[in-house]
């Protein structure tokens, strides 16, 4: 039995990546009467942009039912693609949907504080991108919800948390899913309703507005929601078992969204030595916030892949970038962000030792996908393999 796990890259052109997780996880799966498979999860599914390669993927594995789709929180760069992938492939049967595992959509209201600040003058100051993001991540997950559950009914749909975790159905038995994250769901319209309140409060007391105060309260609340979003976070380590329902041991896998660093010590707490995985997709696209030394030192991954592109945040940070060199972890990333004149990381050594990054020629690889094989018979997990890779010259990117 082989498990495999291609992480996919967002393209938003051929030749630039961008910033959006979506990852493909497939198996033989061998059901109780011993009949063998082959089973398919996908988790996340970045930006629209990338639903033509998700689809022309899964048709070379040969899949043509998913058996289980994880959205792991509400933002757009990791759902949006797929509330496009269930309405343009899904709903119309070109593939078969069994489960779905998302946000918990339920009491949603779609008044946010983006749309009643911006009957507001002036509001080009507010500069509220990131609650703009959030309000239309919350509008896009419960899109989402709507599609899965039209294909599937309810009874197929889970929101998991550490809270409810022993309750969800088992689905496989070729691999181990533990939920560690979220300690429980938090319906979506609560990531902003508390902060349409307050902000609320603040323009129904006032007959006279302070914009100053106005645009302190909307970006802390933008903040706040972003915050509350990623820690949100359906965090699961996956292990595949051998024909006896065993653990492979030094083949797991830790797939962890967008976890901030809440959500971290929250884990670190609670499951410790558990969190130890060979593989870790590394939180939020490489941000400071979702990678620490301590996240490292509990995870122990010898191979580390970021999940970005071109991006307007720098990411990855420079330290964690570092942070993971001095694990000894290899560094595998989908794409690479191009700031003005220089990378965010390449003030060392760094960039050099991302594995993605080839620099003998002056040029950097764009993979199409990074994948990992574990062969269940002689228990190994094979080094990522670079599949229908391209070269980019970054020397003369065009942003």
């Amino acid at each position: 039995m082989k498990l495999k796990v291609a992480f996919l890259t967002y393209k938003q052109r051929e030749d630039r990546a961008g910033i959006g997780d979506c990852i493909v996880i497939t198996f033989n799966e061998k059901s109780d009467d011993g009949i063998e498979r082959e089973a398919c999860i996908v988790v996340d599914g970045a930006y629209s942009g990338i639903n033509k390669d998700l689809e022309n993927y899964l048709r070379n594995e040969g899949i043509n039912d998913i058996d289980l789709i994880i959205a792991t929180h509400i933002d757009e760069d990791h759902i949006a693609g797929l509330k496009y992938f269930l309405r343009d492939y899904i709903k119309k049967g070109k593939f078969g949907l069994k489960n779905y595992w998302g946000p918990a959509p339920k009491d949603y209201r779609p008044i946010t504080i983006a749309e009643f600040v911006s009957y507001m003058p002036d509001i080009d100051e507010f500069g509220i991108e990131n609650l703009s993001f959030i309000s239309q991540s919350v509008d896009t997950n419960e899109k989402l919800y709507g599609f899965v559950k039209n294909v599937i009914g309810g009874d197929n749909i889970w929101h998991p948390s550490v809270k409810n975790r022993d309750s969800i159905p088992k689905i496989f038995n070729s691999v181990k899913i533990d939920i560690l994250a979220p300690d429980k769901q938090i319906p979506s319209r609560d990531i902003v309703g508390k902060n349409e309140i307050e902000l609320g409060n603040i323009l129904s007391a006032n007959l006279e507005i302070d914009l100053k105060e106005l645009k302190n309260t909307v970006n802390e609340a933008a903040s706040e929601s972003d915050r509350t979003a990623n820690n949100q976070s359906i965090v699961f380590k996956l292990t595949p078992l051998d024909d006896d329902g065993q653990e492979i041991e030094g083949c797991s896998f830790l797939f962890t969204g967008d976890a901030e660093k809440e959500s971290w010590e929250c884990m670190i707490g609670k499951w410790g030595g558990e969190l130890e995985s060979e593989v870790l997709k590394v939180a939020h696209h490489g941000s400071k916030t979702g990678t620490t030394t301590e996240v490292l030192e509990k995870v122990k991954p010898n191979y580390c892949i970021i999940c970005v592109g071109n991006n307007s945040y720098g990411l990855p940070d420079e330290e964690v970038l570092k942070m993971i060199d001095e694990k000894d972890a290899e560094i595998f990333c989908t794409g690479r962000n191009p700031k003005a004149g220089e990378s965010p990381c390449t003030t060392d050594d760094v960039l050099d030792k991302c594995s993605l990054w080839d620099k003998t020629d002056g040029k950097d690889i764009l993979y199409d996908r990074i994948i990992f094989e574990v062969d269940t018979d002689t228990m190994s997990l094979s080094p990522p393999l670079d599949i229908n890779c391209c070269s980019v010259d970054w020397k003369n990117f065009e942003r």
